[in-house]
């Protein structure tokens, strides 16, 4: 078994992390002793993954630990995208402050973005949460992880895109799914399996290179690529213009008549570049205190 010490620079928000998790009843934590049990495949593997919180709100701290060495790079570099343990506090802070959000930043500064273990994830939730509350989501969600993937160590991974392809609509109707929202989760997967989908393609890609990849797959609107490129791969300049969530938050923040359209959301992404996937996250978070 090994271990590694990260230091993410302060202030980093260890309760929110936990708090926004705990919304997803996928995830394994344990608030007591501060731990997250991540699930990765590495090298076609599975594996569980320790991430605790050992540190101070003076000199944060995770450990995280696993079993193969052999994987510990690419399991640690991941962790830490995932955490986004290397958020570059000073320089956001210092960005965001000149965008008179002073209040905000006071309020939320130290908020990671928060993603998914792999793109695969982070388009699959995606697609599922799209036009649903967040309760509904998650719970559809959760019905559909535990009926068709795979726990190990307590721990949640997804069914591969092997098992959902050959899903048939009525069985996700039985979990409640909307027939256009199962056939858009079989379809993806059908286009994985075949190879017409390379996510593995999306790292290396700009934003828009992202939206030209994946708005021509039916059931792939712009939301749902922003949170791709926000949560699957952790982009620092995303605010999804169309997210009710975040139009209400901005009504209520600048005590607007009535909610922005999405050019004006995007005018105000333009005064918070190149870090408003961190404003999306604090405006998130503040719609529930």
């Amino acid at each position: 078994m090994w271990a590694e010490k990260i230091f993410p620079q302060k202030p980093y928000n260890v309760n929110r992390l936990f708090r926004r998790l705990n919304l997803d009843p996928l995830q394994c934590v344990d608030d007591h002793n501060q731990i997250l049990k991540v699930p990765l495949i590495i090298q076609q593997e599975k594996e569980v993954y320790s991430v605790q919180f050992i540190g101070t709100d003076e000199q944060p701290c995770f450990e995280i630990s696993g079993q193969d060495d052999s994987k510990r790079d690419e399991a640690v570099t991941r962790i830490n995208q995932m955490f986004d343990f290397q958020m570059d506090t000073p320089s956001i802070s210092s960005t965001l402050r000149k965008a008179n959000i002073h209040s905000l930043v006071d309020n939320y500064i130290g908020m990671p973005i928060i993603c998914e273990p792999d793109v695969y994830s982070a388009l699959l939730k995606n697609i599922v949460h799209q036009q649903l509350n967040m309760k509904f989501a998650y719970t559809l969600m959760y019905r559909f992880v535990t009926r068709y993937g795979t726990k190990m160590d307590d721990v949640w991974f997804y069914p591969n895109p092997e098992i959902v392809s050959k899903l048939k609509v009525d069985e996700l109707r039985e979990l409640q799914f909307s027939k256009r929202k199962a056939e858009y989760v079989i379809g993806i997967a059908e286009k994985i399996v075949s190879g017409d989908l390379k996510l593995e393609k999306l790292y290396a890609q700009t934003n828009k290179e992202v939206y030209d990849e994946l708005l021509p797959i039916r059931g792939v609107g712009p939301w749902t690529v922003e949170c791709v490129l926000l949560f699957g791969l952790g982009r620092k300049d995303i605010l999804p213009a169309g997210d009710v969530g975040i139009q209400n938050a901005l009504m209520e923040w600048y005590q607007l008549p009535t909610k922005p359209s999405k050019e004006e959301v995007q005018a105000y992404r333009k005064k918070w570049s190149p870090y408003s996937s961190y404003v999306s996250m604090y405006l998130w978070e503040s719609l529930s205190g």
